[in-house]
């Protein structure tokens, strides 16, 4: 191993902004050729490569985004937490005329995204400093895709899993719409979630994106439900399209029972 390999193995990483909000410590590390939104903590809430930031580094999503299968070119989508905003970025890119809308609680982490995380400042993303909880009832906007990924420090807030926010954001929807949502399994209240979910919705699917915790759950009051194979094929043009191997991903899905 060459001297440059050594070094860069032991480089630390390096605490690049900080800023206290809502209670939150919102914070950006450098580490390597990465960069990481964290909460105060060592959990990473957002990644980008700073030498590619047009991929998508964290596994989870990259299997948000299997709600192409049911909308492959989404023209209006809603996002519950920003974040970084790896996903709004990531469509923003691919699909031209897509509007999009982004509800974020906490004024600090839109900052972070804006400054560090090459979130597009373009009215084709709007971006809403609000509390998603008092917004979205009001809402009369629908969307063919709504991603759910709300975070604090340490999990989702209460008031963005319980079964009237959900309720509310099915009312969000239009006809045809699915509902994404990024679930913790480590909290311990998976099995809850699933439940809520499966009151709500008339179709419930499940992704497993790792190991560590994360399971992408799709919701949907439609009738129409393509089969499998339908669906198998879909994740292949995705793939050729859009260059994330959305058909190795696909084989992880499977109805919530």
């Amino acid at each position: 191993m060459n001297l440059l390999k050594i070094l860069s193995k032991s480089r630390p990483e390096r605490l690049i902004w900080e800023c206290e909000n809502s209670g939150v410590t919102v914070q950006v590390w450098d580490k390597q050729d990465r960069r990481e939104l964290r909460f105060g903590n060592h959990i990473m809430q957002s990644v980008i490569s700073r030498a590619h930031p047009d991929q998508l580094v964290l596994p989870y999503t990259r299997f948000m985004l299997l709600g192409l299968l049911f909308c492959p070119k989404p023209k209006s989508v809603l996002h519950i937490g920003l974040g970084g905003g790896c996903v709004a970025r990531w469509l923003h890119c691919e699909f031209p005329k897509i509007q999009q809308t982004a509800i974020e609680l906490n004024s600090a982490v839109i900052d972070a995204a804006q400054r560090f995380f090459e979130l597009p400042l373009d009215k084709r993303l709007k971006v809403l400093q609000a509390d998603a909880t008092n917004v979205i009832p009001t809402m009369t906007e629908k969307f063919e895709l709504i991603f759910l990924d709300a975070f604090s420090d340490f999990g989702p807030p209460e008031g963005v899993i319980n079964i009237e926010f959900l309720e509310n954001l099915r009312g969000c929807l239009d006809s045809e719409g699915w509902l994404v949502g990024n679930v913790w399994t480590i909290t311990g209240d998976f099995m809850e979630q699933c439940e809520h979910w499966k009151s709500i919705f008339t179709q419930v699917l499940q992704a497993r994106a790792n190991h560590k915790g994360n399971v992408i759950l799709f919701g949907s009051q439609t009738s129409k439900f393509s089969d499998l194979q339908k669906l198998d094929g879909i994740s292949k043009l995705l793939l050729k399209h859009h260059r994330i191997d959305f058909h190795k991903m696909f084989r992880e899905l499977q109805p919530v029972l």
